[in-house]
């Protein structure tokens, strides 16, 4: 096993040829850097057989860009969490590029994988709904905390993972939003919430809504909408954010609103609403 104390694709080329590596693990930003980088061509790579990924969501241009770009080796994808010891389900070789939107069957007999509905009922085939996990490698429950313990599992052993998506006829999970609302940017969680909270902290900041786009380095970055009754500008909104949080948290794109944001019955925010109609506009 092949470590680096710090990220660089260049350096990681180096050792693939010098070390002989045929497995090749990161989030899906690696492997990206990896065919774009200028040096890439100097480097005999041909002992890699696998290119794996998993933190965070891969796009599908990926898939075919990998297997032209490497030659025997396969790209693969697998999708856990910290409370499944990362045990879940794998997307590898062929079956991935013919399913190159799914992140793979859960490895049976080891693993299990529910779409969960109201009262947690198991969903049919196409259904869409929770994801939960029973395995073996699941924690037994959080530490000194009975409550979020409760909450994490069903009473049949299945782990809730807050994510949204379906099984297909093939046993296939196909990933498609997020019950919790966190953005995955290049394998770092940000909290939609957080990102708001310093939005709003803003005093002539309204409205604001804050949700996951497609990128094609990182796989997704923060987004947000904003209303301003008082007209904050872009370039002032964004200069403020910068003392407040994290550069990696910091909306890589922001629309001013001329109007309100849509709303819910409940009056909450529509973020559905505002996902579908600001990520059209998001170069693809």
């Amino acid at each position: 096993m092949v470590l680096m104390a710090k990220w660089d694709a260049g350096e990681a080329l180096r050792l693939i040829e010098k070390e002989h590596i045929t497995y090749f693990v990161g989030v899906p930003t690696m492997s990206l850097e990896l065919m774009q980088h200028p040096d890439r061509e100097k480097y005999d790579l041909s002992s890699l057989t696998d290119i794996a990924a998993g933190g965070a969501p891969r796009p599908v241009s990926h898939v075919k860009r990998l297997q032209e770009s490497f030659g025997k080796a396969q790209p693969a994808l697998g999708y856990g969490l910290t409370e499944t010891n990362a045990v879940g389900c794998g997307n590898f070789w062929q079956n991935y590029a013919d399913k190159p939107a799914s992140t793979g069957r859960p490895h049976r007999p080891m693993v299990e994988v529910a779409i969960l509905g109201a009262g947690d009922a198991h969903l049919g085939v196409g259904e869409r709904g929770e994801i939960a996990i029973r395995s073996a490698a699941n924690i037994r429950g959080y530490w000194r905390d009975e409550a979020a313990t409760a909450a994490a599992f069903t009473a049949d052993g299945f782990l809730k993972t807050g994510d949204i998506g379906y099984l297909d006829e093939d046993n296939y999970l196909f990933i498609v939003d997020r019950k919790k609302d966190i953005i995955i940017r290049g394998g770092e969680n940000i909290a939609s919430a957080e990102v708001e909270a310093a939005i709003y902290a803003n005093p002539a900041v309204s409205e604001a809504a804050v949700f996951g786009v497609a990128d094609e380095r990182l796989g997704e970055v923060p987004a947000a909408v904003v209303y301003s009754e008082d007209g904050v500008k872009e370039a002032e909104l964004l200069e403020f954010l910068a003392g407040r949080l994290a550069q990696y948290k910091v909306p890589a794109r922001l629309w001013i609103s001329e109007e309100p944001l849509p709303k819910l019955g409940t009056g909450k925010i529509d973020k559905v609403t505002l996902r579908e109609r600001y990520r059209g506009l998001v170069p693809a």
